[in-house]
């Protein structure tokens, strides 16, 4: 299938194709033999779009490995701190603040890595009570949130701190940090900074509990790097969306295993958990049902199966994208890795391929896929609670899918407590506003001691009903975007 591009599309698309770096742009992707005009100009674009979001392009010195990192280092050691960022190419609200640091993690298979994390500082604490020692007191600390991230893009230069409004900007970061919680977010290894010079992918994208890995560890080194600002053993939530809602609960389900001191709960909003079976599932209905009246999640998942097996060749070299078709591995290895393109990029590079062009037919079905696949699966195994499960009805990550992933953690804790909650009409970004009462309500009560309704169990699903929900504007991204405009431009934002 061809794109057909509108002509004054292609207008808009060639004065951005214009900027200075386009040549250079071009000349990285001589090497493609499926990204024909069309292609080139719509990468080209989401390239350019990218580069105009980040706070510094390239990365700047911050995200160079540093000599004190080591392969023989323990996860958690503090590698770098930058105690204060300049805030001139960022979108961050006046009052607050923002630090960056870099710390050792493990991948999944066990082997050492830098990442990197932002902390967002409100400009006063949340006061929150401090319940340790028997005494109850309030601390003049920070109370923290450590935040798991939803898909960025598998390259490097798709770290979260140096979007020019860390990627969630007002959903959560911002919003969270104006009522006085700290955000510890970490970019994932693999983003940000890597030990690789070839220009691979070093992020094991729904590697779940790699990624809990580095949720834990940026925890631990924030701490050690903001004594001042943060108790050794002082209080936090973990919390995130969509990739980084799997990050969550795979950090609930490592702190049945391995803790980490603090712990009051964890908020997983939309998670995509255990996305071979929906991919399966998804490729079930295509086989069986008309592209007409396939429900909208469906083409959404099979969408994910390029970044899959990109992810399983991070951790299985060997494995080479076997299940990527000869046009996904053009477009992945010629055009995403020379562009080191993030999401919007990876996006616009596949509109003109099929649905059956994105993976190879039964490449679920490799054993290493299969291996894979069991080592990164989140639900189902014992967690640690309370933990607020929250989903859309009308998400493109599929409510069923959801409600089977709660019942399978239930089974194995049966005894914490995990409460569900769907709402109505609700996508997979919209949700995040939709709900942000009753995460931002749990939160506070989380830090004010107390317990919530104890009663409520484990697995207790509440349909949440909204207000005139038939005219919302929905979609599986969000509708806005935070601009940033430079600093002898200000004039612009005086509307």
């Amino acid at each position: 299938m061809k794109l057909l591009i509108p002509s004054t599309l292609l207008g808009s698309i060639s004065l951005l194709s214009s900027l200075s770096y386009t040549l250079a742009q071009s000349s990285s992707l001589n090497q493609s033999t499926t990204c024909g005009v069309n292609c080139t100009l719509l990468v080209q674009a989401g390239s350019a779009f990218e580069l105009s979001s980040h706070a510094q392009t390239p990365l700047d010195q911050f995200y160079n490995v540093p000599d004190n990192f080591s392969l023989s280092s323990k996860p958690g050691k503090l590698l770098r701190v930058e105690a204060h960022t300049d805030l001139i190419n960022y979108t961050v609200p006046s009052g607050l603040t923002l630090s960056r640091i870099m710390y050792t993690s493990k991948d999944l298979n066990g082997t050492i890595v830098p990442a990197t994390a932002f902390v967002l500082w409100p400009f006063a604490p949340f006061p929150y009570s401090d319940s340790r020692n028997g005494h109850k007191h309030t601390s003049s600390k920070f109370p923290m949130i450590a935040w798991s991230h939803g898909t960025s893009g598998q390259f490097v230069n798709c770290a979260p701190s140096n979007y020019r409004s860390l990627q969630y900007h007002f959903m959560t970061s911002y919003s969270l940090a104006l009522d006085g919680f700290a955000i510890v977010a970490t970019d994932y290894a693999g983003l940000g900074v890597t030990t690789r010079s070839d220009g691979e992918s070093a992020h094991e994208w729904q590697a779940g509990p790699a990624s809990a890995d580095d949720v834990a560890y940026s925890i631990e080194a924030a701490k050690s790097a903001f004594p001042a600002q943060f108790d050794k053993d002082g209080p936090f939530i973990s919390m995130g969306h969509s990739q980084g809602g799997n990050v969550a609960w795979a950090f609930a389900e490592r702190q049945a295993k391995t803790p980490v001191a603090g712990y009051l709960g964890t908020i997983s909003i939309s998670p995509a958990t255990r996305v071979i079976e929906l991919v399966n599932n998804a490729l079930k209905v295509q086989a069986s049902t008309p592209p007409s009246l396939q429900p909208a999640w469906v083409p959404v998942v099979l969408s994910l199966q390029p970044r899959i097996v990109a992810s399983i060749t991070v951790t299985y070299p060997s494995y080479n994208f076997s299940g990527m078709t000869p046009i996904m591995y053009d477009r992945w290895n010629h055009v995403l890795k020379p562009l080191q393109g993030c999401l919007p990029t990876d996006t616009l590079s596949t509109l003109d391929v099929t649905s059956e062009q994105l993976a190879k037919p039964g490449w679920t079905n490799n054993s290493v896929v299969q291996e894979w696949a069991k080592r990164i699966s989140v639900s189902g195994n014992k967690f640690k609670g309370p933990l607020l499960i929250i989903g859309g009805e009308n998400d493109v990550q599929p409510i069923e899918h959801l409600k089977q992933s709660v019942s399978n953690s239930c089974k194995a804790s049966e005894n914490e407590i995990l409460e569900m909650f769907t709402y109505q009409a609700m996508n997979h970004f919209p949700m995040i506003q939709a709900s942000r009462m009753k995460w931002i309500s749990w939160i506070k009560e989380k830090f004010e001691g107390g317990d919530g309704d104890k009663t409520c169990g484990c697995g207790k699903n509440t349909f949440v009903e909204g207000f005139n929900t038939n005219h919302t504007l929905q979609g599986v991204v969000p509708n806005w975007l935070v601009d940033w405009v430079p600093f002898n431009q200000g004039w612009k934002l005086a509307l």
